[in-house]
């Protein structure tokens, strides 16, 4: 299953140039103290607190996350089979709002923890995948259907109702499909939306947290 990931924003650099500023900060303090001619003892006791707590004060502070798109290449199987057009560029459609959606998702952490808004960013857009899936293969019954509607037969033909039976077999599918990719679009388009306005209007808050709720819904409909 591909993620959504939250991660930690790359800050290393701007670290290590504290520690360094810190290490000459001591080094300074120490020849400073040494000029003095304070005891030895009392100057390594005070420089290796000084030390020990500048260093545990910048290692520890922890970067907000941001969220890592999901790279096309990494999704499953089942996204890389979706060769027919419609579906294919429905689904980059998908795509597309989910990443908008996961970008938006560490202003949004009072509502929804990125970590697990982005988890379930990708469970959706994978969900959205496998209907997508689905939908395609209905795709060449539903065309010829539509192209050579049925025939008036006789009712009582077996064969005539079998074909009849499957014709509304397909044509159920294919709307269930329909009903489901329009709910998932709406729900990632919500939570696109919502994330987006929350920057200008505390009170979208909520709306992040009901598009969220709807997305949990959906995955935890199937699972």
């Amino acid at each position: 299953m591909t993620y959504l990931q939250a991660m930690p924003a790359a800050q290393s650099s701007s670290k290590m140039g504290a520690v360094i500023a810190l290490c000459t900060a001591v080094l300074i303090g120490t020849l400073l103290l040494c000029l003095s001619s304070a005891p030895v003892l009392v100057i390594l006791i005070l420089m290796a607190m000084v030390l020990g707590f500048g260093l545990l004060v910048i290692l520890s502070k922890t970067p907000p996350p941001h969220v890592v798109a999901p790279d096309e290449t990494a999704f499953p199987d089942l996204h890389h089979s979706l060769d027919k057009r419609e579906e294919r560029e429905e689904f980059l459609d998908l795509m597309a709002v989910t990443e908008q959606a996961g970008r938006g998702l560490p202003a949004v952490e009072e509502a929804i923890d990125p970590v697990e808004g982005g988890e379930l960013l990708a469970q959706v857009l994978w969900e959205a995948a496998d209907v997508l899936g689905r939908r395609q293969q209905l795709r060449p019954q539903v065309t010829r259907q539509r192209k050579h509607p049925a025939r008036a037969a006789s009712p009582s033909s077996t064969a005539s109702r079998s074909l009849a039976e499957q014709r509304e077999r397909t044509r159920t599918l294919w709307e269930q499909s329909e009903v489901e990719l329009a709910r998932i679009q709406t729900s990632l388009e919500l939570a696109a939306v919502a994330a987006h306005n929350a920057a200008d209007d505390p009170n979208a808050i909520e709306a992040v947290r009901e598009a969220y709720n709807e997305l949990s819904d959906i995955y935890g409909e199937r699972y």
